[in-house]
């Protein structure tokens, strides 16, 4: 019985002087490696805890301080593992996300391409007079003004022809929207 309790003396008065001693060392060697310091506030605790969980399997062969330096190492390791699967992860799903908005992208091309391709399918059908207005004005982001200039007719029969064209293309689509 005396041999345990010295030995949970031995432990602890082993940690608690490499921590009075060797301490800043150990933390400022942790932070070197994660270059994060309250990622390596929290390695360092697990080190300790480790160290002092572990510490029957401390086998003397080299000094303490070696010992609780690559158990840090280790759980610098570990962490970066870690971050590497979490990092893995968010590029798989960044991946996926991309894929979708390609995908939303391409869906709604074809979408105005089939709806810009019947719109002028009912567009033809409606009379000559109706064609070119709608289609310079719409399509061709002329003005009512340019479009007089180009068919030579008075603005107010582009305006009229625009109205009534719209009118008729309205009845004719109301299907397709």
């Amino acid at each position: 019985m005396d041999r345990i309790i010295d030995r949970e003396q031995q432990k602890n008065i082993d940690i608690e002087n490499f921590v009075i001693t060797h301490g800043k060392a150990l933390l400022n060697y942790i932070y070197s490696l994660m270059k994060h310091w309250e990622m390596a506030e929290d390695i360092y605790q697990e080190t300790l805890i480790a160290a002092y969980i572990g510490y029957d399997s401390f086998e003397h062969r080299s000094s303490f301080k070696n010992w609780l330096f690559k158990i840090a190492l280790n759980k610098c390791k570990d962490e970066w593992k870690r971050q590497k699967v979490k990092y893995r992860y968010l590029e798989e799903k960044m991946d996926v996300i991309e894929q979708n908005e390609v995908q939303d992208e391409t869906e709604k091309m074809v979408l105005e391409k089939v709806l810009h391709e019947n719109l002028i399918k009912k567009i033809n059908e409606l009379p000559s007079r109706y064609q070119q207005s709608l289609l310079l004005y719409y399509f061709y982001d002329c003005s009512m003004k340019d479009i007089s200039q180009r068919t030579s007719m008075p603005l107010s029969t582009v305006k009229t022809h625009l109205k009534r064209g719209k009118e008729r293309l309205r009845r004719k689509v109301v299907g397709i929207y």
